[in-house]
């Protein structure tokens, strides 16, 4: 009788040991993007950091009492030859508003992509045609438009979309 309980206890304790071994399944879902240009034409940033992270604006608070904010740059590259030899001009539309909101407070935003200011809405050539043939780097500027008081204090957020496009 001894020994019976004793091969059930020690059954038991492999049944326990293998239970534990088969832990609860665990599934994660994890977004993977994959932005492959074409050949003759692209607007890409030089860092992938600039579309995948946040852009943080530099404050210079060295005057507590008018604080600045300073202009933000981001390096692009850019090729428009889809003519071969020739390309059409890179056009870029701002979609949406271009702001920072914190709370009741908005900072608008100027954009700026090879130094010619975006309107929302409204596509506007940036580069000429023919003058990204081959790749060229540029610069988008974006920045914050200082309200007639100054910068309210807050943590700001927004989001500048641009499209670009060679028609």
């Amino acid at each position: 009788m001894f020994k019976k309980i004793a091969m059930s206890t020690s059954v038991l304790a492999m049944a326990f040991a293998s239970s534990a071994a088969l832990a609860t399944p665990q599934t994660h879902d994890i977004e993977v993007i994959a932005d492959i240009p074409s050949a003759d034409f692209y607007v890409q940033p030089v860092s992938v950091d600039t579309v995948t992270l946040p852009q943080r604006f530099i404050v210079d608070a060295s005057d507590p009492a008018a604080p600045e904010v300073k202009d933000m740059v981001l390096k692009f590259k850019a090729k428009s030859a889809a003519g071969g030899t020739t390309g059409p001009a890179i056009m870029a539309t701002l979609n949406g508003p271009t702001n920072m909101v914190s709370g009741a407070n908005t900072i608008d935003l100027n954009v700026k992509f090879n130094g010619v200011t975006l309107v929302n809405g409204i596509a506007t050539s940036v580069v000429d045609a023919d003058g990204a043939v081959s790749e060229m780097n540029t610069d988008m500027e974006v920045s914050a438009v200082k309200p007639g008081g100054g910068y309210p204090e807050g943590n700001y957020r927004g989001n500048v979309n641009v499209t670009f496009d060679a028609p």
